[in-house]
């Protein structure tokens, strides 16, 4: 194992919260010690797109760190630099994986001894500083179970960026898996979160007892004393900026009632102003959850809610439900090994030796999908889906012609039990809300079934890319 940027966010990543996806948590970190960072500039062309490769290239320990962040971050106040962590990183991850993030550093930490590669000595002493907010070297850490998870989060992150070179972790990175992350779960037992007070207090008792002039005694109750002070200080209120990202990200960045455009601040950055978050309550018991919160715009929608019937909050819920499910799909396919979920799919396909072939369709004579599919939550998640990875199954496709032979002609059969489903009568069906949702969800199924229930997401990627070379789609769109 090695410990580098690459090793250490890809333990994060697999236990980010719902609807973080990697390049928005891959920018949170490097913010925290360089907050005007960017992987693009202004004006750049496909942005998100940049910033999607560049952190994906990085969590792959592909490319090394900018000087501009690892400069920065020698010279970073730690003090400061754990509580971004505590405001800003820590709503990113599930909570409920703390125990496992902290075992699976530990182990990697433990598992990445010197060695002499070269001219170079790559890994870890055992008094090595591995955590450099509160300065635990490797051997003490090995015994440690008491940890300030974002102390520790911080400390850890800190040595990543300023010690150690992010592509020697390209040969292990592949191990880092959920499976991985998961098999700590037995031993959560071996470790103790300590409170924001129990850290404080356990960091002036040790300054105190370190300057050598006072007992424990005295330490503790001085400690005992300023902890109590602070925690009577009023702390400001503010918006969840957090739950502000998360559901602008989910929305696109509109408003969800008006559709008008918001903007997507970023993760530790001043939100936009123009919008508000809703708590759209059904019943008055009801408390405030991401479930029932929206965004809506200050001076239109916002002031409307007190006013909206049942139906238009049933409604409005639905919406953000369903923007929610894209968001979570995006997420989901953004993983390292996704690309060979959809090659499994395809070698799948192959066998079926399907050569009859796509019916009077040609790639020259593509429609655009605004004027496919009128239905626009699959509009939504197709296009969403495709701008991501419409090149990826588009490459795979004709490497595998060039290995087995493979042709995308042997999804005829799939796109022609579609057609039956039209000519007989899912278009006319009134119990059938969404007739295009509908065909496409029984085509994910189909292929999904044939993959003996394994990779739905991928089934749903290559749908999608047959939709968007096929014309079949227009041809439902016209006869509604």
């Amino acid at each position: 194992m090695r410990l580098c940027f690459g090793s250490y966010m890809a333990v994060l990543v697999s236990c980010k919260a719902v609807n973080v996806d990697n390049k928005e948590l891959c920018e949170a970190l490097l913010h925290s010690v360089a907050p005007n960072f960017e992987f693009t500039y202004d004006g750049q062309e496909n942005a998100d797109r940049v910033r999607e490769d560049v952190s994906s290239k990085l969590l792959r320990c592909e490319q090394n760190l900018s000087k501009d962040v690892s400069d920065p971050a020698r010279t970073a106040g730690l003090e400061e630099v754990a509580s971004y962590f505590r405001n800003n990183i820590l709503p990113m991850l599930d909570r409920n994986m703390s125990k496992q993030i902290i075992l699976a550093l530990k182990d990697i930490i433990a598992n990445d001894p010197p060695v002499k590669v070269g001219n170079k000595m790559q890994g870890i002493d055992g008094d090595t500083k591995v955590e450099l907010v509160s300065g635990i070297t490797k051997s003490e850490l090995v015994p440690k179970g008491d940890f300030c998870f974002h102390t520790f989060l911080a400390g850890v992150f800190l040595y990543t960026v300023t010690n150690t070179t992010n592509r020697t972790g390209k040969a292990t990175i592949k191990s880092i898996t959920d499976e991985y992350i998961l098999s700590f779960t037995p031993r959560i037992g071996e470790i103790t979160l300590l409170e924001d007070d129990e850290a404080k207090r356990g960091s002036l008792v040790s300054a105190v007892k370190e300057s050598g002039k006072y007992g424990e005694e005295f330490a503790e109750n001085v400690a005992g004393f300023v902890v109590d002070r602070i925690n009577q200080l009023a702390l400001p209120s503010k918006q969840d900026d957090s739950l502000l990202v998360t559901l602008l990200s989910e929305a696109n960045g509109n408003c969800l009632k008006c559709g008008k455009k918001l903007g997507i601040p970023k993760r530790g950055k001043v939100p936009v102003g123009n919008c508000e978050i809703v708590y759209l309550k059904q019943s008055p018991n009801e408390s405030e959850c991401y479930e029932n919160a929206v965004v809506l715009c200050t001076d239109e929608c916002a002031p409307l809610v007190s006013v909206m019937s049942e139906i238009e909050i049933d409604e409005l819920l639905e919406d953000k439900r369903r923007c929610a499910n894209i968001q979570a799909f995006l997420d989901r396919i953004s993983g390292i090994k996704f690309p060979e979920e959809i090659e499994a799919v395809l070698r799948e396909v192959h066998k079926t030796k399907n050569a009859k072939g796509l019916e009077g369709t040609s790639v020259t004579d593509l429609v655009e999908i605004e004027r496919k599919i009128h239905e626009p939550y699959l509009k939504d998640k197709i296009n969403a889906s495709m701008a991501r990875l419409y090149k990826t199954v588009k490459v795979i496709c004709a490497r595998l012609e060039q290995e087995i032979g493979f042709d995308t002609n042997m999804f005829g059969g799939l796109m022609r039990s579609a057609s039956m489903m039209v000519e007989g009568g899912v278009m006319k069906n009134a119990d059938i809300t969404d007739p295009q949702e509908y065909i496409a969800n029984l085509l994910v199924d189909k292929l999904y079934s044939q993959m003996g229930q394994k990779y739905k997401d991928a089934c749903e990627i290559i749908v999608g890319y047959l939709v968007k070379r096929c014309d079949l789609f227009n041809e439902n769109a016209k006869q509604s």
